[in-house]
């Protein structure tokens, strides 16, 4: 007995330093509407007449032996707090809930409303409550799917950029202002076999304009098609601050382009793989910060009050200590590993925040997550707030200040 207490001290501190034991699994659902559905993003009562090809929920998980942190995808124009929370619930009641769940939105523009305001007329919400609890559903056992699968695994990272000369992405506010960033988070089986890849850029998927009437996940589906077939794993897109107003460099909005643009962006992803750089003992931090963003946008407002947007979404006032507005419950996260730093903003984050957070960053690979927890809209630097040319942003975003509170939450847990 004693000679085993001795061995079980002198071994101790070579076991406490042992390399963290990676595991990771991926999996993927459909979540495309069996009927016709409104569609969002464009405009109003704009319905759905076919199917190009399948919205996905994707999710990638990743375990450290201390920490699981899951990331979970869906081609959606926009996933709320609301819908997050019921994902989560339904995790939990499959006991399958990751320690953290990091839930995100491409926002393509050709598939369902999720939000409300894109319904057959301003009074009148585009949401369908069943589809909602379906996707939640399949998000869930998207989840679930990762979870059984979770295997030995190794993380490589690689960064690319895309050049204007390219044609890819635009922004039609502030042309030189745009992150052209194109970064990858690659899991790998130790042989080398695929798990699963998450690409994150910046741009909004919209080449097909707003009078196509298909289901489409837009240029991401090139991704997803080409990346799991070439891999063999499950890809993931996440965009990043593409809001005010990044969009496809293209001149019609046809599916030939869709191509094209994917086309080129899988080349270069395929290209980059090549040199991504193994990450050595990662060890995973998560740090988040809940904050309050007053509600003040009248057009949001009114659309609480006649049921567009459900009424759920904020706090009113008087549950409010020291507020004397509406205010909205959200969250922002910072995600560490390895030479990677992962920053996430709760809707549509323009590129001057974006830039601010990322250039804060002491990593070597840095990502801005967008559309992360929620959709608020826009998230404008305080300063452009209202003015030229972005008076169609600060029409759709929650108010003034999201901006700051948010950049500024980043930035502090960057700080910590």
């Amino acid at each position: 007995m004693i000679l085993s207490t001795a061995l079980l001290m002198f071994l101790a501190p070579i076991i406490s330093d042992n390399p963290p034991r990676l595991q990771a699994g991926a999996a993927k659902r459909i979540i495309t509407p069996q009927s016709s559905v409104y569609l969002a993003g464009w405009s109003s009562n704009r319905k759905s007449e076919g199917v190009h090809d399948d919205l996905f929920a994707r999710c990638l998980l990743i375990d450290d032996g201390q920490i699981q942190i899951g990331f979970l995808s869906l081609d959606l124009l926009g996933v709320t707090r609301l819908q997050n929370m019921e994902i989560q619930e339904l995790c939990r009641e499959k006991g399958v809930f990751p320690d953290h769940l990091i839930i995100t939105a491409t926002h393509q523009h050709s598939g369902p409303d999720t939000i409300g305001l894109w319904g057959p007329d301003e009074t009148t919400s585009g949401v369908d409550p069943e589809y909602i609890e379906w996707v939640c559903q399949q998000s869930a056992d998207a989840v679930e799917d990762a979870k059984k699968r979770i295997q030995p695994a190794k993380i490589s990272l690689a960064m690319t950029s895309i050049s204007q000369a390219d044609r890819i992405s635009i922004n039609h506010r502030e042309p030189d202002l745009i992150d052209r960033d194109l970064g990858l988070i690659k899991v790998d089986r130790p042989d080398g076999t695929n798990i699963g890849i998450l690409v994150n850029f910046t741009m909004h998927p919209e080449v097909m304009k707003s009078d196509s009437r298909l289901l489409t996940a837009d240029f991401p589906s090139v991704i997803y098609r080409q990346c799991d077939a070439k891999l063999g794993g499950v890809t993931l897109f996440v965009n990043g601050a593409l809001g005010g107003m990044v969009s496809p460099d293209r001149t019609e909005g046809t599916f030939e382009q869709v191509e094209r643009i994917g086309d080129f962006l899988v080349e270069k992803i395929l290209n980059s793989i090549e040199t991504a750089v193994l990450q050595e003992n990662v060890r995973l931090d998560h740090k988040s910060k809940k904050i309050h963003v007053p509600l003040q946008n009248p057009q949001f407002l009114s659309a609480i009050e006649v049921g567009l947007l459900p009424k759920e979404m904020a706090i009113p006032r008087e549950k409010v200590p020291d507020s004397s507005m509406v205010v909205i419950p959200t969250v922002v996260r910072l995600i560490q590993f390895g030479e990677a730093q992962i920053a996430t903003y709760p809707g549509e984050v323009l590129p001057k925040p974006g830039f601010q957070v990322k250039n804060a960053m002491n990593a070597k690979y840095r990502f801005i997550f967008g559309l992360a927890d929620d959709e608020l809209g826009y998230i404008l630097d305080d300063q452009d707030f209202g003015r030229e040319p972005y008076e169609y942003e600060s029409s759709m975003s929650v108010g003034p200040t999201i901006g700051s509170l948010t950049t500024n939450a980043l930035l502090d847990l960057l700080d910590e």
